[in-house]
């Protein structure tokens, strides 16, 4: 039987694709993840580095009830207020500060993260292409160096990974009559995930506009309910972070939907390659300003950049998305302020680095053949789309403001079940596999 029929065979049968016989087998691979993870921050020690010092600021600050102020930008500040940042990840991670009296549990918690993201791999690729495809995608991840060094660091991206997850997998696994139910599901999440990236807000009218475009029906009809649906699923995420938009409207007189720091991204997206720096302050906004004021000058200072030379913002946009996409390296060059000064430091590093480009060189290269297999099978096609869904609405939200390579992170089991994909199509099961049982 071929990897195919395989997984129609799974389709139809939603405890032959969720693998209850083979639950052992994942279980083992994602206990090899988090062995090295957890190997790893135990051999480094290391610290806060990069926007991991603001996190573990905040999350100390929050635990000891001094809420979330502008000391988290800087421990000097004034104690007014801010949204410049998402509040969820510090408020996890205050959690463990109040339970430990620091940050000695918060590497366990990206541990915990980055290793849940094999199971989610496991059945993004199972559903994709059947149980091989599957395993494949786990051991992908498992074996991701980014996601090992991405263990020791304070990076949001490891808990935004699991949440995505849990937003996506029921609505990938769902069958025709509960699509609706699945959707809404993964809107609700993926408004929580919010409080830890905005970057889920893009998503959401996205996988709206798919579902109702999925429906065998004129097109006219197809694309207003594709229409709705958009509209519905994107007030659905909105919903969650409705007590957050209310604190914001008492202490910073308007309802910011999530963070002040977008016109900061557009801004700094409208220089150079669009990666994230330092601002000249002769190209920033007066000092002084409240920050929603600021957040908005530094908007239309950026659509002014944007309309006096669209062609040189639409080839920034370009370096954005290769940058985002091209390589893996930030999780490994996070290390050099995390780690002391020194030899042992600088090899850790260099070895680091090594591995992260390499893996992700091998890993992008099989999940763009496998993404070009997937969107030819018609019986996938939904579900293709389904899961580029992330990557696409990733990308092009990069495109527009910054690029940076480590906020790929998330989209790795996606990309995973893409890889799995292909690789059981470029050595069948009668071949020789160094993944085979």
């Amino acid at each position: 039987m071929s990897y195919v029929a395989q997984a129609d065979r799974g389709v139809l049968s939603s405890q032959a694709w969720l693998g209850v016989a083979s639950m052992p087998e994942v279980l083992r691979i994602t206990l090899v993840a988090f062995a090295l993870r957890a190997l790893f921050v135990l051999a480094l020690g290391a610290h806060p580095s990069w926007d991991g010092v603001i996190y573990e600021r905040a999350a100390e600050q929050l635990a000891h009830g001094e809420g979330y102020t502008q000391r988290i930008l800087d421990p000097d500040g004034p104690a007014k207020a801010t949204a410049f940042f998402p509040p969820g990840y510090a408020a996890v991670l205050s959690v463990l500060h109040r339970v430990a009296g620091g940050h000695r549990l918060d590497p366990w918690l990206q541990v915990l993260c980055c290793s849940a993201l094999v199971p989610a791999a496991w059945l993004l690729g199972r559903r994709l292409a059947g149980a091989r495809a599957g395993r494949i995608a786990a051991w992908c991840v498992a074996l991701w160096p980014g996601g090992v060094v991405l263990s020791a660091s304070w990076f949001t991206e490891p808990l935004f990974a699991a949440l995505l997850c849990v937003a996506m997998l029921p609505r990938v696994s769902a069958r025709r009559a509960a699509r609706l139910k699945a959707l809404f599901w993964a809107a609700f999440w993926l408004g929580l995930a919010a409080y830890v990236r905005p970057t889920s807000l893009v998503i959401t009218p996205l996988l709206g506009a798919l579902v109702g475009g999925a429906a065998p029906r004129p097109w006219p009809l197809r694309a207003l309910a594709a229409a709705r649906l958009a509209v519905l699923a994107s007030l659905v995420s909105i919903a969650p972070l409705t007590p957050w938009m209310i604190r914001n409207q008492r202490v910073l007189h308007e309802p910011v939907l999530v963070s002040t720091n977008g016109g900061l991204n557009l801004l700094l997206g409208t220089f150079g390659e669009g990666g994230y720096g330092s601002l000249d302050p002769r190209d920033d906004c007066p000092r002084g300003m409240p920050e929603v004021r600021v957040d908005h000058c530094r908007r239309d200072r950026a659509l002014e950049r944007i309309a006096r030379d669209p062609g040189a913002w639409l080839a920034r946009g370009v370096l954005k998305v290769t940058h985002t996409l091209g390589h893996d390296s930030a999780p490994a060059q996070a290390l050099t302020g995390a780690l002391p000064p020194g030899a042992r430091g600088d090899r850790v590093v260099l070895l680091a680095l090594a591995a992260c480009r390499a893996f992700w060189l091998v890993l992008l290269s099989l999940a763009a053949v496998g993404a070009l297999w997937a969107a030819r099978m018609l019986r996938r096609r939904t579900l293709f789309w389904l899961l580029c869904a992330p990557i696409v609405a990733l990308l092009g939200l990069h495109f527009v403001y910054i690029g940076g390579d480590r906020y790929h992170a998330p989209l790795v089991p996606f990309m995973a079940a893409l890889a799995g994909l292909c690789w059981v199509r470029m050595f069948p099961r009668h071949a020789a596999s160094p993944f085979k049982r």
